[in-house]
């Protein structure tokens, strides 16, 4: 094993999802092996293939990004969000427990229940109010169940290359002259995979263990975010309440996180949120553009 932090061998779960697609390749460019698991290569469901993978990957870090991601579904189907991120992840921190390996697992916003007025630190009871936030809570807790050395890193609102999300859906509506309406009652961060990979690599770095909240930065809600992401295309956003545009899974109406602890763990401010919108949406406009010629 190296005690070199910056070069470590790292398996990342779930690596076909959004977060995935943008952590390998952010991992690799700082000098890290990356062996990157979409989940037709690791079903995280399965302690025979969890525990057979880490024998013989032998990595020195797991990032466990995979999860049920599904928030309105998760309520008509609980027992698979449960297998997925609760047992899954119990799979992932007994078979990494055996080996003495450390994990980061990513958690949500949702794990907490949104009646706070002030942003939530890592020290705030959960209150999860879904099935999904319950199911990452659970895998939360099987994390620190199991092992000594974790990470276990909540973040908010993400969007980024590879993935369905809310910048590009309401990007392609707007340019398909749909009309918006977007809750205005839910307050929160969004937050770029991109830049949330750059943070988890600089924590890693670190080897502080331990519960941590990372998103860009800034206080915004949806309506603001989308009138944000179309303002250069002269279309019409309209407010609506969260009970106007009913939904089956209870979203958390405030679930704004504190960063301090990460903050002084890495030395550096996080990046506004306005700004990685901005060049998530130039880097869209860029790929557009090389595609079309």
């Amino acid at each position: 094993m190296t005690e070199d932090l910056n070069r470590q061998k790292i398996l990342v779960t779930g690596a076909g999802g959004m977060l995935g697609r943008a952590l390998a390749p952010c991992l690799q460019k700082r000098g890290h092996e990356v062996v990157a698991l979409p989940k037709e290569d690791l079903d995280v469901t399965s302690y025979t293939q969890v525990a057979g993978t880490l024998k013989s990957v032998k990595p020195e870090l797991v990032i466990h990004c995979a999860a049920y991601t599904k928030v309105d579904q998760a309520e008509s189907e609980p027992g698979l969000a449960y297998l997925i991120n609760g047992y899954g992840s119990e799979n992932i921190a007994l078979a990494a427990q055996a080996q003495d390996i450390p994990v980061v697992y990513i958690s949500s916003d949702y794990v907490f229940d949104g009646e706070q007025t002030s942003p939530y630190t890592t020290w705030d009871k959960t209150r999860p109010l879904s099935i999904y936030g319950k199911s990452k809570l659970a895998g939360e807790e099987a994390i620190q169940r199991h092992l000594r050395k974790f990470y276990i890193v909540r973040t908010s609102w993400l969007y980024g290359p590879n993935g369905p999300n809310f910048v590009d859906t309401i990007s392609r509506m707007a340019k398909e002259g749909k009309p918006l309406k977007v809750v205005c009652d839910q307050i929160g961060t969004p937050t770029c995979t991109l830049t949330l990979s750059e943070y988890l690599a600089d924590l890693i770095a670190t080897g502080r263990y331990g519960v941590y909240h990372a998103t860009d930065e800034g206080v915004t809600n949806w309506y603001e975010f989308a009138k944000e992401i179309v303002k250069d295309l002269k279309v019409e956003v309209s407010p609506i309440e969260t009970k106007d545009f009913p939904r089956p899974a209870t979203r958390p109406k405030y679930s704004v996180l504190d960063k301090t602890t990460l903050v002084h763990t890495i030395g550096k401010e996080l990046t506004p949120w306005k700004k990685a919108l901005a060049d998530y949406l130039a880097s869209v406009r860029e790929a557009q553009k090389a595609a079309s010629h």
